[in-house]
């Protein structure tokens, strides 16, 4: 939005928009029952050095940045809009559009002014409550107006010159923006009218109608259509069937000979290899399928991991045999902890009540021999189990 507006004007104009601007907030925000002495430059000056929220090496730089015209005005009126928001004001959008028939070269902006009072506007604060006399504290919502106007002006100082020129031809002046006055539009040339609002002037050519008349004259004769030719048609005789004498012609037999099967092969007996970390001995699953689904209750996969450790939290124990077996089933699921001291299996379980496994580890000789079992109910609440054992707590 404020990009659109800025484009109206060109350099020329800017500082007569500002200055509009200036005298509009002011004698809005500026009025009250009582006398009140009038904003001017000086008096918003005064109030940017009691209250301590900029310097005058600032001021002075920023006057001359904006004294040079061109795109350092065009850049501080396109921040003052957007941040204080009245770039989405209408009468400020007609301030701006009254701004291109004056023409003016020597308005003086009254920048300090200008910068307050746009800050007091978004806060609806009035002017004649800002007295340098008694400047307003830094927390306070006269305050923080006026260090939001001290940084508005440190902001433009701080631009860098590449910075300054890319914003600068964005938001360049375009002769063709902007609402042309009657001056304008009298020299202008006319517009042509282009489809689909008019027809366009040029000849069309119809297929379903002819240049010319086709006229047939009397002694021309009518073309005769095009007749189809039939062949006889296919008959099937007595001679073309084959009697019932005749018999199928048969092939000699294929006999294969004792020197033309090739010799056979001894297979080697695959052995099963122990594997480390899962092996079975029966089907565990199968059994218990068949064990419970006279309970009508169905039946869910879920994991268990069985975790061997020297002592609690530390390194695994590889190779402890782990035995797995359900109360009432003769089938079990066995095999040996992993290098990690892990042993993971797959059981399956009632969807409602769960299902209990009873758990045996062997620990190895060293370690005392013995047997240890663990029970642990396992339900559908979640896929993984785990079950740890160990010989230490510490």
């Amino acid at each position: 939005m404020t990009d659109l507006l800025l484009k109206q004007l060109d350099d020329a104009l800017l500082p007569v928009f500002a200055v509009q601007l200036t005298e509009w907030l002011v004698a809005d925000l500026n009025k009250s029952e009582e006398p009140v002495p009038d904003f001017t430059e000086s008096r918003a000056k005064a109030l940017l050095r009691a209250a301590g929220v900029v310097d005058d090496p600032t001021l002075h730089d920023f006057a001359r940045l904006v004294a040079g015209g061109g795109t350092a005005v065009r850049l501080a009126l396109h921040d003052l809009l957007t941040e204080t928001g009245l770039a989405e004001n209408e009468e400020a959008a007609a301030l701006l559009t009254a701004s291109t028939a004056i023409s003016n070269s020597d308005t003086t902006v009254s920048w300090l002014s200008l910068s307050i009072a746009a800050h007091a506007w978004k806060s609806e604060y009035p002017l004649y409550q800002l007295d340098p006399a008694s400047p307003p504290s830094e927390y306070s919502p006269a305050g923080q107006l006026v260090k939001r106007a001290a940084t508005f002006l440190r902001h433009q100082i701080q631009r860098s010159a590449t910075e300054r020129d890319k914003l600068g031809k964005k938001l360049a002046h375009t002769p063709g923006d902007g609402t042309p006055n009657l001056e304008t539009m009298a020299d202008g040339q006319p517009i042509a009218p282009v489809p689909p609002h008019f027809r366009p002037p040029i000849p069309v050519n119809y297929p379903e109608v002819a240049r010319e008349t086709l006229q047939i004259g009397e002694n021309e004769e009518a073309a005769t259509p095009n007749t189809v030719t039939r062949n006889a048609p296919l008959t099937i005789t007595n001679d073309d069937i084959p009697g019932e004498t005749q018999q199928p012609v048969r092939m000699p037999e294929i006999r294969i000979r004792a020197d033309q099967v090739p010799p056979r092969r001894q297979a080697r007996s695959a052995q099963p290899r122990p594997q480390s970390g899962r092996s079975s001995s029966g089907n565990l699953g199968t059994a218990v399928r068949q064990r419970f689904s006279r309970d009508k209750e169905p039946l869910r996969s879920t994991k268990l991991r069985v975790i061997v450790q020297d002592v609690q939290d530390g390194p695994g124990l590889y190779g402890i045999q782990v035995q797995v077996r359900c109360q009432g089933i003769k089938a079990h699921v066995a095999g040996t902890t992993n290098r990690d001291g892990v042993f993971l299996c797959e059981l399956p379980v009632r969807v409602h009540s769960g299902l209990t496994y009873d758990v045996d580890i062997t620990w190895p000789r060293d370690l005392g021999g013995e047997v240890e079992r663990k029970s642990v109910t396992l339900n559908v609440d979640r896929t993984e189990f785990k079950l740890p054992f160990f010989r230490r707590l510490s």
